[in-house]
């Protein structure tokens, strides 16, 4: 089977070095075409990042000029303020869109995103990378089997370290809701997962930096309330503790602590350590489970729905829900 051929709408996010790198470094499975970016700045960073991934990067000069190529897919890793944009001119020009978190700002544009991809047949998927790390992927088959019995408590924190605060302070300034906005539609996407769209929700989002500006929330905290559950899911950016993002699910007949979940640009062990307890049981189990790179299993998956070989994991209607919650604790709808 030939590889996919993959085109990238936008540079500027975090994520799309570790997307490049994992589209390149698996030739026999995808094909680079190229990249767009309206920033020049943007341009040149991601120049000299790849210039090992890149001999010769090829950059189109309009998202129009790429569009034109022959590509199987889009992938969209542009500032959030533009990604339901790119995604929109992707699907029309009738290719299948990766879309990076979150989903813009702007949920009726998002449901008409989405509404304009199930019209035209074509999958869009959200690349919430962490729905695939080996330890999400253990709290995910506990789900599945029943282990937990019934859920009634998830609890999360993604924290931000301190040393680089002043980068989320420019960032994220467009956004009401700050680091929060940033970091929990990760847990907010295994939450709706788990326990489904919650029907209440009350978050505490405040500046509590001794430094200005006094408009940016870098201390949020949101309190969830879901059919038989409550889930509580913190954001600071203000950390100094190492090893800090941790995950917690309690239920009747098991829990799992993920004690650490790590990430793509934090200092990770080769593995993944999970802490399980069973009903009876004495005492915590720890796990340790092999590591694995970020992105791939999210470019795996959206071939092979694109291919037709399976169905999408995670459904549009997860991901609206999962965007609409996000927005409502950040302060962003309405």
């Amino acid at each position: 089977m030939k590889p996919f051929r993959l085109g990238m709408l936008g540079m500027w996010h975090t994520h799309a070095d570790g997307m490049a790198r994992q589209i390149v470094t698996h030739p026999a499975e995808f094909e680079w075409v190229g990249c767009y970016d309206p920033e020049p700045a943007v341009c040149e960073q991601r120049r000299k990042a790849w210039r090992d991934l890149f001999p010769d990067m090829r950059e189109f000069s309009t998202p129009e000029e790429l569009l034109e190529q022959p590509l199987d897919g889009v992938v969209i890793e542009g500032r959030v303020t533009d990604n339901l944009r790119w995604a929109r001119m992707a699907l029309e020009s009738g290719r299948p869109v990766l879309l990076e978190k979150p989903a813009g700002c702007d949920l009726q544009e998002h449901r008409r995103v989405a509404a304009l991809a199930q019209d035209r047949g074509l999958h869009l998927q959200m690349t919430y990378l962490f729905r695939y790390m080996p330890a999400i992927q253990e709290i995910l088959r506990w789900s599945r089997r029943g282990d937990f019995g019934h859920i009634y408590m998830m609890r999360g924190r993604m924290p931000k370290e301190l040393s680089i605060y002043h980068r989320w302070v420019e960032e994220l300034a467009p956004y009401h809701g700050g680091i929060f906005f940033e970091m929990a539609g990760h847990l907010v996407d295994l939450m709706v997962t788990l326990l489904g769209k919650p029907q209440k929700i009350h978050s505490i989002l405040a500046h509590h930096h001794t430094a200005p500006p006094a408009s940016f929330n870098d201390n949020g905290v949101a309190i969830f309330g879901c059919e038989g559950a409550h889930a509580v899911i913190e954001v600071p950016a203000l950390e100094t503790a190492p090893t800090s993002r941790r995950i917690e699910v309690y239920g009747t007949e098991g829990s799992c602590i993920i004690p650490h979940l790590g990430s793509g640009h934090l200092a990770n062990r080769k593995v993944q350590v999970i802490q399980t307890v069973r009903a009876g049981q004495a005492d915590w189990e720890t796990l340790e489970l092999e590591d694995q790179p970020l992105q791939i299993n999210d470019l795996r998956e959206f071939v092979a729905v694109v291919r037709g070989t399976k169905p999408p994991e995670w459904t549009r209607e997860h991901d609206l829900d999962v965007q609409e919650t996000l927005l409502t604790a950040s302060g962003m709808l309405g």
